[in-house]
C-alpha cells in the first residue's frame, strides 16, 4: 500500500494545542461528540458525520477545515517540528503559516508522497474515486512512492491519482462552484482576515503586509 504525504514547513512552538475552533453538526473524536473550543489531542482521530464539519486551529497558526464525512488521525507523537494527519477519506483544507527550516507536515492518503513550502491546498480523497489534491497558494511536488512518476503543482494546478497519476491540469475556482465543501470553507474568512479558496501566485503576495496583519491578531487575542 503507497500513501501520500504532504510535507510542509511550519512552524510549531511546544505546549501549544491544537484546538477546534468550529463545529457544526455531529463531529465525534474518540468515540464522543465534541463542541467548538474543544482541545484536540496527538493521536485523536476526527470523523464528521453527514452535515458535520471542523476547523483546527495548530500550532503557530496553521489551519485546518474538515468537511462532512470525513475521517482524519491527527500526529501520534507531539513535537515542535513535527505535524502529520492521516486522511482516510473526506474532504481536507489546510492554510500552512510562517515556515521555518527543518520543520514538516505531512497529510496522509492512500496512492503517493507529496511535498509543500508553505502553501494553501486541499486534499480530496475517496473510495470510489482518485484522489485529488489542489493547490491554491505555493508548490506541491506530488511523486509516487515508488517513485514512477513526479509532478510539481503550482498554484492552480491540480492533480488526481491513484497508483498512477493522470496529467495535471490547471483549474479555474468558478469550476467549484457547487462544491459544498469549498462552498463552506470560503464563506469562512480566517481570523486575521484571509479569503480562502483564491488561487494566489507568488507574484501576488505581499509577505510583510501579511506579517503585520498576523500581529494584529496576535496582540487582539492575547
Amino acid at each position: 500500500m503507497t500513501w501520500l504525504a504532504l510535507a510542509v514547513l511550519m512552524c510549531a512552538p511546544a505546549g501549544e494545542s491544537m484546538t477546534a475552533t468550529l463545529v457544526e453538526g455531529s463531529v465525534i473524536v474518540a468515540g464522543a461528540p465534541i463542541v467548538t473550543g474543544a482541545v484536540l489531542q496527538p493521536g485523536d482521530t476526527v470523523e464528521t458525520q453527514a452535515g458535520g464539519r471542523a476547523e483546527i486551529a495548530l500550532p503557530g497558526g496553521s489551519l485546518l477545515r474538515i468537511g462532512e464525512n470525513t475521517r482524519l488521525t491527527l500526529s501520534p507523537i507531539p513535537a515542535r517540528s513535527e505535524f502529520s494527519a492521516r486522511l482516510f477519506f473526506g474532504n481536507l483544507w489546510a492554510r500552512v503559516h510562517k515556515l521555518a527550516s527543518g520543520e514538516t507536515f505531512r497529510v496522509e492518503t492512500e496512492n503517493a508522497v507529496a511535498g509543500v513550502r508553505g502553501t494553501e491546498f486541499r486534499v480530496e480523497a475517496g473510495q470510489e474515486q482518485p484522489d485529488l489534491v489542489r493547490v491554491y497558494e505555493g508548490t506541491v511536488q506530488v511523486e509516487a512512492r515508488d517513485g514512477r512518476w513526479s509532478h510539481a503543482l503550482e498554484a492552480g494546478t491540480g492533480l488526481r491519482f491513484r497508483r498512477e497519476a493522470e496529467t495535471p491540469q490547471a483549474f479555474d475556482t468558478r469550476s467549484e462552484s457547487g462544491h459544498s465543501f469549498m462552498e463552506w470553507v470560503r464563506s469562512r474568512k480566517t481570523a486575521d482576515g484571509f479569503e480562502p479558496g483564491r488561487i494566489r501566485r507568488a507574484e501576488m503576495r505581499n509577505p510583510e503586509q501579511e506579517h503585520r496583519t498576523r500581529e494584529r491578531v496576535r496582540r487582539r487575542d492575547r
